[in-house]
Parts: C-alpha cells; sequence; structure tokens
C-alpha cells in the first residue's frame, strides 16, 4: 500500500462524544497515523457545521473519522481535501440510492433530503498541519427530528451492514484520492461540481436576512459557491446564504 492509503488501521470505539475530537486528541498527541479511521458506535455529541449538532442514534449509522496530514499525501489544500471526501460519499451512495447530488459545501442529498454531511477541522502541532474528517452517514434510523433527513434504510427498504459501509468508503476515498493523485485539482473540482444540488436551475436563497432568485454554476477555488443573479457572477462564502426552495416552473 501507498503511504498516501487511508484506512490501513481502524480504531472501533463503542461510544465517545465526537470522533473528530477523540482523532483530534490523540492526533495531536502523536498516537496516532496519518490515515487511521476512527469509527464510533455511539456518537454523543457529534457535529455539524457551523456549530449544529448531528443527531444519529446509536448503532443506526456511521459516523467516523479519518486523520489526515494533507502534506504526506500530497493534497495541496483543504479545498481539494473536502473534494476528494465528498465525492468518495457521494459514489458511496450513489451505490445504493437514485437521486443523489452534493449540497454545497459538503453534505449528501437523496431526493433533496439529507442523507450524509463532512465536517473537515485542521489543527497545527508545531509547524506542521493535521486535519481531521468526520464523516456522517444515515444508514439504518428511520426516525429524524428533521422531515428533511433521510437514510440509506429508508431509500432502499433494507437494512445495512455498517461495517461494510465503512470498508466501502474507504475504498470509495482511495479512490477518489488516487483520482487526485493522477489527474489533479481542477479533475476532481469539475467532480465536485458536476453533482451540485440545483445547478443551473433558478433557485431561491437568503442573504443578509433578504430572499434574492439567483442561478447556481459552479464553485471556485477558494470553496466559494458561484451565483447568476439578475445577469451578474456572484461569490458567496460557506454560511454567508441559505437555501429556500427552487421555484416552481
Amino acid at each position: 500500500m501507498s503511504n498516501t492509503t487511508i484506512g490501513q488501521k481502524i480504531v472501533h470505539l463503542e461510544s465517545v462524544d465526537s470522533t473528530n475530537n477523540y482523532a483530534a486528541n490523540v492526533f495531536k498527541e502523536g498516537r496516532i497515523d496519518h490515515g487511521t479511521v476512527i469509527l464510533a458506535d455511539i456518537q454523543t455529541n457529534g457535529r455539524g457545521q457551523r456549530g449544529n449538532t448531528w443527531q444519529s442514534d446509536a448503532f443506526e449509522n456511521l459516523t467516523m473519522s479519518i486523520a489526515i496530514d494533507p502534506n504526506l499525501c500530497k493534497i495541496n489544500n483543504l479545498i481539494s481535501l473536502n473534494h476528494i471526501t465528498t465525492i468518495a460519499l457521494y459514489q458511496l451512495i450513489k451505490k445504493y440510492c437514485q437521486h443523489v447530488k452534493i449540497k454545497w459545501p459538503n453534505d449528501i442529498l437523496v431526493n433533496q433530503n439529507k442523507i450524509a454531511g463532512i465536517l473537515i477541522e485542521s489543527q497545527f502541532s508545531g509547524n506542521k498541519m493535521y486535519s481531521i474528517i468526520g464523516v456522517g452517514l444515515n444508514v439504518n434510523q428511520t426516525y429524524f427530528e428533521s422531515s428533511k433527513s433521510t437514510s440509506l434504510s429508508i431509500e432502499t427498504n433494507k437494512n445495512l451492514n455498517i461495517k461494510s459501509l465503512l470498508f466501502e468508503y474507504i475504498s470509495f476515498f482511495n479512490e477518489s484520492l488516487d483520482e487526485y493523485l493522477k489527474h489533479g485539482e481542477k479533475h476532481v473540482h469539475n467532480l465536485f461540481d458536476q453533482q451540485l444540488w440545483f445547478k443551473g436551475t433558478e433557485t431561491q436563497f437568503i442573504f443578509n436576512d433578504k430572499i434574492f432568485n439567483g442561478i447556481i454554476k459552479n464553485t471556485d477555488t477558494n470553496g466559494q459557491i458561484r451565483i447568476e443573479v439578475d445577469g451578474a457572477l456572484r461569490l458567496f462564502k460557506n454560511g454567508e446564504i441559505k437555501y429556500i426552495q427552487r421555484l416552481l416552473d
């Protein structure tokens, strides 16, 4: 195996507050290697983007983190790491479901309902940077507080093996990383943009408490989203806008 490959070591925890917290702590202390995957059966305080919580019933979902040294696996920037991670998750879900899309910046939707999310956090130890990739995939959970959530079980009417899905995701991640190493940043960036939710379709958004109509075009190399508004392209950062709905035809 290449030293860029992830998943050569897997740490299986029955319960933890957050796999990202656990991975960050042991990575900083030098007690975990690059590419190690942390899997938890129970995550008591899972976190999502911008401080949101991640609802996950015990033993029902895939909750995991990956410890990454971007320099060791030759990833030049965190945006590409997000693309690699998200594309791999998209491909895993696409294997089981139809109508799968990437909701910018890094959620996965099936039939417009959220099925998975990613949280990438970075920290410095001395002059070295580490990244922790948190992945949450709804697998066998069938009840959610939000009506806009779904799971593989809901979509397929099957109960799926979580550990098997873990190994499948590791395989897709390594394939996605290999694509990046062979074909470069632009290639994985284009793969990401091709699957953007509502790309090319007029949609409503909220920005600074005001509603506007726009058409998602793509994302830029800094991870911002490009939206055409009244014939002009505007750039928005993560957290600046909220989607409302697709305009009715």
